[in-house]
C-alpha cells in the first residue's frame, strides 16, 4: 500500500473489506488536483484507501439511488445556509466589539445591543434548523 501526502506508515489506511474471488472491475475517476486532494483527506479521516474510500462512497450513492447532482444540489444549497448563518454571527461579533467599546466609554449599553442580541438569537435557531436538516438528509 503506498503512502499519500504526509502520511506515516503507522497511519497508512486500511483497505475495505476484502471479497474473494476479489473485485473484477475497476473504474477510474479523472480528479483535478483539488478534488484529489479532497478525496485523500477524507479517506484519510474515513481510515480508508482513497480508492477503497471512493469505492465506497460511490456505490452508497448508487445504493441509496440519488443521482450525484441531486446530491450535490442539495449540499449547495445547505452551504449556502450555512454560509449566510456564519455570516450573520460574525456580525454580531463585531456588534459585540462595537457594544463593548461603547459600554466602556460610557457605562451603558447603546440601545441597538439589543437587536444584536435577537439576530444572534435568531442566527443561531438558522444553524439548528439547518443542522436538523443534515441530520434528517444523513439517516
Amino acid at each position: 500500500m503506498s503512502t499519500e501526502g504526509n502520511v506515516s506508515p503507522s497511519d497508512q489506511a486500511r483497505h475495505r473489506e476484502h471479497l474473494s474471488p476479489g473485485r473484477p472491475h475497476r473504474i477510474y475517476p479523472r480528479l483535478s488536483d483539488e478534488e484529489k486532494a479532497l478525496v485523500v483527506e477524507a479517506a484519510r479521516r474515513a481510515g480508508l484507501t482513497p480508492a477503497g474510500y471512493t469505492a465506497r462512497v460511490v456505490v452508497g450513492a448508487a445504493r441509496a439511488g440519488k443521482p450525484a447532482t441531486g446530491l450535490t444540489g442539495d449540499l449547495r444549497e445547505l452551504q449556502r445556509e450555512l454560509f449566510a448563518a456564519r455570516r450573520a454571527v460574525n456580525m454580531f461579533g463585531s456588534n459585540v466589539n462595537q457594544a463593548a467599546a461603547a459600554a466602556n466609554s460610557t457605562g451603558q449599553l447603546p440601545g441597538w445591543a439589543v437587536e444584536a442580541v435577537q439576530l444572534c438569537a435568531y442566527a443561531v435557531a438558522r444553524l439548528d434548523q439547518v443542522t436538523a436538516l443534515i441530520d434528517r438528509r444523513l439517516r
